[in-house]
């Protein structure tokens, strides 16, 4: 809150002739109370934008009923202050929302639309009646539109009759009920919808069979198989793309080039429906286009994970088959395509994969090289496991990564020796770790039989990961801190009596570390609690933190609550 001295500085401040001056003082009012108010509505007219958008965001930040008692008359003033007020009334939200009930009967079309919008878009209204009456009496079509579209999104049991009823108006207040009915998900509408689909305005037909689609029933469904008949063009379209969110691909000859020219034409949310009918359809002509979109997506953008995803699995419904296999061999496809079209021959574990994918390690496109070790990694032909085990000297060091992992997963005993070989010459810290790994899963004892010979950081890999524990117990006395700290942390694997001893012992350590190090695997096998409950008045915050994290994290007579497992 402002103080006296304040206020005053900052009424002087937005009169300065400066702008930057003035936009400075309308920011510090944005702090204040009511008094601000009037202030911050006159400076909305300064001719500097930096001041109107800081003078906007204060009368935001100040909220409340009173602000949007003072702003509402700007509803009325030119098309900059109505779109001004209604971004501030919105951001207000719910406060604001009493006031608009006055509005509905006013004499300005404009002003009781934008009522009605304000109240569709903060989505909550304690006069649902006064806004159904608008929508059946008002005179003006574009007013019963908007009090439409906001019985859909406020709560009103009646609701669904006032836009069914609706459904006989003109045009567009026809259109907002349909639109206001799937909203509604008002499967009681779908026979009035249907009827629809006969009506003379190309508009009305199209919207009813948008609705049909979001509806998703089997009348809807029945209606727009029974008008496919006689659609042509866009409608035809229309009705395919509803049949496929209903969840039936019509069975005509044209169902396919529909489809194709959604998946061609169509924003992703389209094309992700025509995916899905293109892989019911099981035409596999389908699987070069799909993955030719797809390919398109930049796989740094994190709203194409979705589109990937919904690409993956509509491949996945044709198989292993010779389209799917022609399609990553040809050099027609994107590159990225290529790496979808690899994902899913891995998913699906198809071994007829193998030469093409052995054929693509030779090429030169990086990604297409990492996607196809990794989907190696999946197949057990042996031609695959070969392929690897020629892959841990890769140039690339994703593919060696990635060629590890695979033989660690496949535990491939003919590849630990060139696997071992290969650490001294690895100069990638985490390709070096996933060799380690792969190492202790194909043969840890033998691993641990030559840890002398391996360096410091190798040994922290294995006590981190390791299961061995006379290894493990000797790693946690080694010299090296590093090392002993990840192997007091890998005795949590083991679980067993003499881990739990060395664990206890290491609660009493000088080094803060080693005890914190002690005290989190204790927690993690809920073992030794007594001992760990000893550090509660430790003289280090991170011991005690830790100290309570443990006792909290098994429930039971131990702890406080569940730990719910959080997913890895």
């Amino acid at each position: 809150m402002l103080d006296t001295e304040q206020w005053e500085e900052c009424f002087q401040q937005i009169q300065d002739p400066d702008p930057s001056v003035r936009r400075w003082g309308a920011e510090a009012l944005g702090d204040g109370d009511e008094r601000a108010l009037y202030p911050l509505i006159k400076i909305l007219r300064d001719s500097n934008p930096g001041v109107q958008d800081a003078a906007r965001r204060s009368l935001i930040a100040i909220g409340g009923e009173v602000t949007a008692y003072m702003t509402l008359p700007l509803l009325r003033e030119d098309a900059y202050m109505r779109n001004t007020t209604r971004i501030i009334l919105k951001q207000i939200g719910e406060p604001a929302v009493p006031l608009m009930k006055g509005l509905l009967k006013d004499k300005d079309d404009d002003v009781r639309i934008f009522a009605l919008d304000l109240i569709s878009e903060i989505r909550v209204c304690e006069f649902p009646e006064a806004v159904a009456e608008v929508a059946e009496t008002d005179p003006n079509p574009n007013a019963r539109s908007s009090a439409l579209r906001a019985l859909s999104r406020i709560y009103y049991p009646e609701a669904g009759q006032v836009l069914r009823k609706a459904l006989a108006d003109s045009e567009w207040v026809c259109i907002a009920a349909l639109e206001g009915l799937a909203e509604l998900r008002a499967q009681d509408a779908v026979p009035d919808i249907g009827r629809l689909l006969n009506n003379e305005s190309d508009s009305v037909r199209f919207s009813a069979i948008e609705a049909l689609g979001q509806l998703a029933s089997e009348q809807g469904r029945d209606a727009l198989v029974q008008r496919l008949a006689d659609a042509e063009s866009f409608e035809k379209t229309a009705i395919v793309k509803s049949l496929v969110q209903i969840g039936v691909t019509p069975q005509m000859g044209e169902a396919y080039d529909v489809l194709v020219d959604i998946l061609r034409t169509g924003d992703w949310e389209e094309k992700m429906i025509a995916i899905r009918g293109l892989s019911s359809l099981r035409d596999s002509r389908a699987i070069f286009a799909i993955l030719d979109e797809a390919g398109a997506l930049d796989p740094s953008d994190p709203g194409s994970e979705e589109p990937v995803s919904a690409a993956m699995e509509g491949l996945t419904e044709f198989g292993c088959c010779e389209a799917l296999l022609d399609a990553v061999a040809s050099d027609e496809l994107r590159h990225m395509g290529k790496v979808i079209a690899i994902n899913v021959l891995a998913a699906l574990e198809c071994g007829r994969a193998t030469s093409v994918l052995i054929k693509l390690m030779a090429g030169d496109l990086r990604e297409v090289r990492r996607a196809s070790a990794r989907a190696l990694g999946e197949l057990h032909e042996d031609a695959a496991v070969q392929q690897l085990r020629d892959s841990i000297d890769d140039r690339d060091g994703h593919v060696r990564r990635a060629a590890a992992a695979a033989l660690g997963r496949l535990r491939d005993r003919v590849a630990f020796e060139p696997l071992y070989a290969h650490l001294p010459l690895e100069r990638y810290r985490d390709v070096y770790e996933e060799v380690i790994r792969a190492l202790l899963a194909i043969d840890e004892a033998a691993l641990c039989l030559r840890i002398a010979e391996l360096p410091v950081h190798a040994r922290e890999i294995i006590g981190r990961h390791g299961h061995d524990e006379t290894t493990l117990l000797a790693l946690s006395e080694d010299a090296d801190r590093g090392v002993k700290l990840a192997a007091l942390a890998g005795l949590a694997n083991v679980s067993s009596n003499a881990s739990v001893e060395r664990l206890e012992a290491a609660l009493k350590d000088a080094d803060s570390e080693i005890r914190r190090a002690a005290v989190i695997a204790l927690g993690q096998m809920q073992r030794g609690l007594d001992a760990v409950r000893e550090l509660l008045e430790d003289e280090d915050l991170w011991v005690r933190m830790s100290v309570a994290t443990a006792l909290g994290e098994g429930g039971g007579p131990d702890g406080e609550y569940e730990d719910d497992d959080p997913w890895r």
